[in-house]
């Protein structure tokens, strides 16, 4: 449709509900920025996503969203992303520990590996607890409550939740059990004495300087959720296809390794060394451009009557920014489907509008654990290629699986050869 019709296409469903397609980094400024207050997610996105997260940061909209994203984001800022350093790179180094002991040869699914990293990480950075053990058991829960929303929200007329089908039950035995896991950890901080420094106590200290008033324990739980679903899955995927695609990119990979052995020198990624990895920075940016998290942003429904690139845009219609194109669109990007770095060095980003580059969202709802899930990557990227060169076992294309985190569908599977 973005081709045959442009960069605004509408679709009347029905009549009364219409829905607009959008490409455009100026529709993508208007509606998430300069005119934010009149697009918000629409109840029939955000019931579907409550039912695993419930009332969580992506979920809620209006007065609500603005206390939790205030009582939230100090857990974001840079001195508390130097006390996690240390915590991300205990679990890389076992990562790492753990592959030195493998067959030379052996084949691994890097994908389900950096699934598994990333789910070790944000268990410690959130709880100060080690999920490994639950690995199987939480993230399977989890890829039920996703699958099953993405099923709601394609499918509408969907039976209610409580009409007992074999899906249902399956969806509600999963709830139950993210929500124990999740709330038995919870509980337990509340008895202890000692505070752990980690994002769930940062969290239950703080208060709303307009209530004095802190989070429940059900509001704790729903942000955690939120937080440990978005903090592995979307990581763990982007990770995934940038090892793809260096993997397709050799020459890339070698322009890699080389600027870690010389930020580096055999040593830890550091925190203060990390910044200086430009060019692995540059990789992982330009992976997120080619093989983004999701196809495009929440849907946005308007609250009144506006105009958008002179189209009139109609009271309660609901627009899509599908960003997955905008990231592709060739007013903006020269050789689009090609893999280059270099496109983000900072003369070739101030050449292009601000919103044509927005994997992470933007305006007031954007991502708030970028800087968490940035140096993360980097991170990981950094260190394992330090170690191994990492070799695709065929370079066929991978499909995506597109439901919500654009998966490489059946994994990507490598092999690993040792460096000296």
């Amino acid at each position: 449709m973005w081709r045959e019709y442009g960069d605004l296409v509408r679709l009347r469903v029905m009549p009364g509900f219409t829905i607009f397609l959008s490409t455009h980094p100026d529709h993508a400024e208007h509606i998430l920025s300069t005119h934010c207050e009149n697009y918000q997610k629409p109840d029939f996105f955000l019931k579907p996503m409550g039912l695993v997260q419930g009332k969580g940061l992506f979920s809620i909209e209006g007065k609500f969203w603005q206390k939790h994203r205030r009582l939230m984001q100090p857990a974001f800022q840079q001195r508390r992303l130097i006390r996690l350093h240390s915590v991300m790179w205990d679990c890389v180094e076992s990562l790492l520990q753990e592959w030195e002991e493998q067959p030379a040869d052996e084949v691994i699914d890097i994908a389900a590996e950096m699934k598994r990293l990333t789910l070790k990480i944000v268990g410690l950075a959130l709880f100060s607890v080690d999920l490994s053990d639950e690995f199987n058991r939480l993230a399977r829960a989890l890829r039920i409550g996703v699958e099953y929303v993405y099923g709601r929200l394609t499918a509408p007329l969907s039976l209610p939740v409580w009409v007992p089908t074999q899906t249902n039950l399956q969806f509600q035995q999963a709830k139950r059990t993210i929500d124990s896991v999740v709330l038995e950890i919870i509980q337990n901080r509340r008895k202890e004495s000692e505070q752990s420094d980690d994002l769930l106590s940062m969290l239950m200290d703080a208060t709303d300087e307009e209530t004095g008033k802190g989070l429940s324990d059900l509001e704790l739980l729903n942000e955690m959720i939120t937080l440990f679903n978005a903090g592995h899955d979307t990581t763990a995927t982007s990770l995934a296809w940038t090892w793809y695609l260096l993997g397709l990119h050799p020459e890339v990979a070698d322009t890699m390794r080389s600027e870690v052995d010389a930020v580096l020198q055999g040593g830890e990624p550091t925190f203060e060394k990390l910044p200086k990895l430009e060019y692995t920075r540059r990789v992982f940016d330009e992976s997120l451009r080619l093989c983004p998290p999701g196809m495009g942003l929440a849907p946005r429904a308007a609250l009144a009557a506006d105009e958008l690139d002179g189209y009139a845009i109609p009271k309660g219609a609901i627009v899509n920014i599908a960003f997955y194109f905008t990231l592709r669109h060739p007013d903006f990007w020269e050789r689009p489907e090609q893999f280059e770095p270099d496109r983000f060095l900072p003369m070739n980003v101030a050449r292009r509008p601000k919103y044509a580059y927005m994997p992470w969202g933007a305006g007031p709802h954007v991502c708030i654990g970028k800087s968490f899930a940035v140096m993360e990557s980097v991170m990981i990227l950094s260190a394992i290629a330090q170690r191994f060169r990492v070799n695709l076992v065929s370079k066929e294309p991978v499909e995506i699986d597109p439901r919500f985190t654009l998966r490489p569908k059946g994994g990507v599977r490598v092999t690993l050869d040792r460096r000296a």
